[in-house]
């Protein structure tokens, strides 16, 4: 990237970042933000889930989203998008508008964000400022910047496999930022194994199979994936079946698709829907997550 091009996207950036907290000054003058700690936790919308996460995810802290295969970024990736439209949601002093930064390595097998996708997740695209920096230290820097902004809602960084760069002190100073100014920090780590990192909480997702649409026979159904919480500083962890609703912006407990048993020749699994085991053979399908990625499309990217 060539210097003139960064200084256009550094100063791109600030001034997104000074217009996220001009309005949430304007939403509430003459009362101070407070600490994140004191914010209401987010709630997923699963019961279960935000059971385990007494009342929901903590804002104003740091969060990781992984795929440990490349073909699972949709579904990982329509997880975060559904955990920054519910922050988008939650009346949070007037907070607006979600960054979304990716490491120049994730665009080669994961592609780019879809417009027609996000609508799924309610997410307006001009809400939206996608950051497209040329190398890994100028999107950690980016990352750092949004995640300091007091106005804004939600930060998704998404960052390929384990990079050395990345590590635990990096995702320290970016939580401490999150904290700072009540962001809800996602990492999303694309292809990535389990790493020491200062997220409060580490989640792994995994595509799973639709079901049917109520409206249309033979259609696909709500989008659902499975959820494991591998790290919880609270204690518990767990594996669930969710399914986004795009009607209501939540998401609900799912029960497994009937053509996994009909396939694997398998009785149906005696146990609760809420919670549930870890599969033996996982079977790879396509667009379960919905098309939230797209290599094609490029929208209100800073370069």
């Amino acid at each position: 990237m060539s210097l003139s091009r960064l200084q256009t996207a550094t100063d791109i950036l600030k001034q997104r970042t000074r217009a996220y907290e001009a309005q949430a000054y304007q939403a509430h003058r003459g009362m101070a933000l407070g600490d994140a700690g004191a914010s209401q936790p987010l709630a997923l919308g699963a019961s279960a889930v935000d059971h385990c996460l007494e009342g929901g995810l903590v804002c104003g802290g740091l969060h990781e989203v992984r795929s440990a295969l490349a073909r699972d970024i949709g579904a990982a990736a329509g997880f975060a998008l559904g955990l920054a439209a519910r922050a988008l949601e939650a009346d949070r002093s007037g907070r607006s508008g979600v960054v979304w930064v990716s490491d120049p390595a994730t665009r080669v097998d994961g592609g780019g964000l879809f417009p027609a996708g996000l609508t799924q997740y309610g997410l307006d695209p001009s809400s939206m400022t996608i950051v497209e920096p040329g190398d890994l230290q100028g999107a950690m820097w980016a990352a750092d910047e949004a995640a300091g902004c007091n106005g804004l809602a939600a930060l998704i960084f998404q960052i390929k496999g384990n990079p050395a760069r990345f590590d635990i002190t990096a995702t320290r100073r970016l939580m401490m930022r999150a904290r700072g100014s009540g962001v809800l920090a996602l990492i999303l780590r694309q292809s990535g194994e389990e790493e020491a990192s200062a997220a409060a909480t580490r989640w792994r997702v995994n595509t799973e199979m639709s079901g049917a649409d109520d409206s249309l026979e033979r259609g696909v159904g709500a989008m659902r994936l499975s959820l494991t919480l591998e790290r919880n500083r609270a204690g518990r962890t767990g594996q669930w079946l969710l399914a986004w609703n795009p009607k209501v912006r939540s998401f609900n407990h799912a029960a497994p698709h009937p053509a996994s048993n009909r396939v694997s020749g398998a009785n149906p699994p005696a146990h609760s829907l809420d919670r549930l085991p870890a599969p033996a053979n996982r079977r790879d399908s396509s667009g379960q997550m919905g098309q939230v990625l797209d290599r094609r499309q490029d929208f209100g990217r800073v370069s």
